[in-house]
């Protein structure tokens, strides 16, 4: 897959998406990851931040497939004056199940090249085993 041109509409679309989520949810990760070291929260905060530098990995992938320069995205996160870390986390990790489900719901679209299928089935075992793995280091910290 050497340029766009050689995809099809459908395949830019469900990659340009994925670019965007794989985008907001890295800045939105790099923020927890901030807001759980001030907390003092050290394993939560060193799990945020790699998945932030994974999803940025990934966008920076995608981006040229879908011919745009990875921007810096605004996260979608819940109130900013909230203080509650579990919140946060409880909806980050809705939003990581709802773009797993939507990579891999992208990735079953009828007629989708088969280059543009596995990278969309990679990116939602990314987010599975990166929710997992957010999962265990919260149930971790608790312990």
């Amino acid at each position: 897959m050497s340029g766009s041109s050689e995809l099809s509409s459908t395949a830019l679309r469900c990659l340009d998406g994925q670019l965007g989520e794989a985008l907001d949810l890295a800045v939105s990760c790099r923020l927890l990851s901030d807001r759980a070291r001030s907390g003092g929260d050290a394993l939560t905060a060193v799990t945020l931040h790699q998945l932030s530098s994974d999803l940025t990995d990934q966008a920076t992938i995608l981006a040229p497939l879908v011919c745009v320069e990875p921007a810096a995205a605004s996260p979608l996160s819940p109130d900013s004056s909230s203080s509650d870390a579990d919140s946060w986390l409880a909806a980050l990790d809705a939003r990581l199940g709802r773009a797993a489900l939507v990579a891999q719901t992208d990735a079953m679209t009828p007629g989708l090249e088969a280059t543009v299928v596995g990278l969309l089935s990679a990116l939602a075992a990314l987010y599975r085993t990166r929710r997992e793995l957010l999962l265990v280091s919260t149930v971790l910290d608790a312990a």
